[in-house]
């Protein structure tokens, strides 16, 4: 059995080579990456755009009024009935956010995974940052007096056109027709691709009601392991939309239920992720450095809902 002095000294080894000057090369990133945006956070179901520099410009482009006429023959259409597609530039500037994690020798000499620590590392480093990630992502707000939220305007300070008040009421489908309605029409026109982004607790208690039916989907909600619907529309919990408190109206544990497409989220991460090593020798500790830089908006603001003061 090797010595515990031989271990710390491969563990140094194989920490050390985790990125060649510190930035992750292609194949490393794309690993991390794949791992984070796989993790089950909001980044899962999110457009993920890989970024080369540390701004980058989205060209977006669509149709948002009837563009078919009553066709004559012979006859081409007038300039009033031709159609000119919308366009717009979505800017993605990421922020910079760190992560330093230490690691004790004592860890590393009783680690079981052996060879496999580097590995091991790098997972659970891209599983926490996925779950932070969707922290900033849903709840950033550049005047939140948490400087890590403070970084960005995250999707809930960013929805701001269509808003519905639950009034401090528990789930009921009710507030969901709302959310539904509160959107034009033009957006809606698959609804089994959108989602409720909602907290995990209004999940399960718009599981409850729809299990209450005497039904055999009221039992199949029971079981879990799917997401329901509501008026047709995925109704997904997630982690981070936790609950809040408001003084005036006076509200007690409330949260947020977020209604858009997922991919209208738009997240962009800079390639140049950097995980960079060192060692402590007197704390007897690795220290882990994680830096990477972050942005998200929303490609059309005009395609989302926000339900507020949901009872959590």
């Amino acid at each position: 059995m090797p010595s515990n002095r031989a271990i710390i000294e491969k563990a140094t080894m194989t920490l050390a080579d985790l990125a060649s000057g510190g930035r992750l090369n292609d194949q490393q990133f794309n690993t991390f990456y794949r791992r984070m945006i796989a993790a089950p956070t909001i980044l899962n179901s999110a457009r993920t755009v890989p970024m080369t520099s540390d701004s980058q410009k989205i060209e977006k482009i669509g149709f948002g009024q009837r563009i078919l006429r009553p066709g004559v023959e012979g006859e081409a259409l007038s300039e009033e009935q031709r159609t000119k597609p919308t366009t717009g530039t979505i800017k993605l500037n990421t922020e910079e956010v760190i992560a330093e994690i230490n690691i004790s020798y004592d860890t590393i000499e009783n680690n079981i995974e052996g060879d496999n620590i580097r590995t091991t590392i790098m997972n659970l480093l891209a599983d926490r940052a996925a779950l932070d990630l969707e922290e900033l992502i849903i709840n950033g707000d550049k005047t939140s007096s948490d400087p890590y939220l403070a970084l960005i305007d995250g999707v809930r300070k960013k929805v701001t056109s269509h808003i519905v008040d639950a009034e401090g009421a528990a789930i009921v489908k009710e507030i969901f027709k709302r959310g539904i309605k509160a959107v034009p029409n033009q957006y809606l026109r698959n609804p089994a691709e959108w989602r409720f982004y909602t907290n995990t607790g209004v999940e399960l208690d718009w599981r409850d009601a729809v299990s209450n039916r005497q039904t055999s989907g009221g039992d199949q909600n029971l079981d879990g392991g799917r997401l329901m619907n509501a008026y047709g529309v995925p109704v997904n919990g997630i982690a981070m939309l936790q609950p809040y408190n408001v003084t005036s109206p006076a509200y007690t544990d409330v949260t947020d239920s977020i209604l858009t497409h997922p991919k209208n989220i738009v997240v962009g991460m800079n390639r140049k992720i950097q995980v960079e090593v060192d060692k402590d020798i007197s704390r007897r500790v690795f220290i882990i450095v994680l830096t990477a830089k972050i942005d998200v908006q929303l490609e059309e603001e005009d395609a989302t809902a926000k339900i507020i003061h949901i009872k959590g």
